[in-house]
């Protein structure tokens, strides 16, 4: 790489977003950080796009242009290094030009699975591509949250490595607690939550539990919200970042059911509820249990059916719950998006 230490970073850098976590990872090892917001750049580049079923219906008009875009910027920026962060939009022909045009890595962390297909569901977004392995390989390297996924990548003919996810310590930390009223909604602080968008699984995990009232809060659960009121609270507010953060520190218990697509690895919420001294309560995956030692860093559940037994062990146990948050704390530390951008540039630079 050039002496030059500028890197592109081409993602999302919403609250809690990936791209915005990488930004401050790379500012703080002194790189000087262009962001392209590509999901607000596909908002702005027509005036069609702002109606989301011309958005859809025009998207391979749409992507060309934001192809265009992205590599004006590139080439009038000349940075260092491009870090795409998923960034499905970018053609295969447009990587291979950045990376031949410019002389420099143009690199990929990819954090979705990349073998799902284009699901149809109309009540979910998609962002892949049929020709996403095409894509994958044009990039000087992509890692990928997920070991087995990372190997079969590369049995497909991408540069591809394993990296995880990891916590935004400016954002994921411990909370203290307040006397205040916590919650603008309902009544009361909560003692068992859940931060996530709604899927069939979650939802149905969720209904699993009978005894105890779990505290909702993501994308499309006031969509049900109703089937769920006579236990459980959906809330409306949004909760990303900081704001999520609190609610996994003064929570008893935080729940993360993750998602089948994870399975059999971890999602962002593993490293997220210890960075903020939370008590993870989690599907269990070896993968997490790897990293957070069961019932010493967090809590799992093999079937949906244990979890109010679960809920009810640590909800009666404050010294299982103070030293899961003080062990998972700890790790959490060493799992930083700082010594991930660490890793990349080590791994470029051998």
């Amino acid at each position: 790489m050039s002496a030059r230490k500028t890197v592109l970073i081409v993602g999302l850098f919403s609250k809690g977003a990936l791209g915005t976590s990488f930004a401050a990872a790379f500012q703080r090892l002194g790189y000087e950080v262009c962001r392209f917001d590509y999901d607000e750049a596909y908002c702005s580049c027509s005036r069609l796009s702002r109606n989301r079923v011309l958005r859809r219906a025009l998207r391979s008009f749409l992507w060309d242009r934001m192809n265009l875009i992205t590599s004006e910027l590139a080439s009038g920026l000349k940075p260092s290094l491009i870090l795409a962060v998923k960034a499905p939009y970018l053609h295969p022909e447009t990587l291979r030009n950045l990376r031949l045009s410019l002389g420099i890595p143009v690199v990929n962390y990819y954090p979705d699975n990349p073998y799902c297909g284009v699901p149809w569901d109309p009540r979910k977004t998609s962002a892949q591509r049929h020709d996403l392995l095409d894509a994958l390989r044009e990039y000087s390297h992509v890692w990928i949250w997920q070991p087995d996924m990372a190997a079969r990548l590369r049995g497909d003919g991408v540069n591809a490595g394993c990296m995880p996810f990891a916590c935004d310590a400016e954002v994921y930390h411990p909370h203290p607690p307040s006397r205040s009223k916590t919650c603008s909604e309902c009544p009361g602080d909560h003692q068992v939550v859940l931060v996530g968008q709604h899927n069939a699984k979650r939802e149905d995990h969720v209904r699993s539990v009978r005894t105890h009232s779990v505290a909702l809060w993501g994308a499309r659960w006031t969509r049900i919200g109703s089937q769920l009121c006579d236990r459980h609270h959906v809330h409306r507010e949004e909760a990303f970042g900081a704001v999520s953060s609190r609610i996994y520190s003064l929570s008893a218990v935080s729940l993360n059911i993750v998602d089948d697509l994870n399975i059999p690895g971890h999602n962002m919420r593993t490293f997220e509820i210890p960075a903020s001294a939370g008590v993870m309560l989690s599907t269990y995956t070896k993968e997490q249990a790897d990293i957070f030692p069961e019932n010493d860093a967090a809590c799992y559940y093999r079937h949906k059916e244990e979890l109010d037994s679960k809920i009810e062990c640590l909800l009666h146990d404050d010294a299982l719950r103070d030293r899961i948050s003080r062990n998972a704390l700890r790790i959490a530390g060493d799992h930083t998006y700082e010594r991930r951008v660490a890793s990349i540039l080590h791994e470029l630079r051998s």
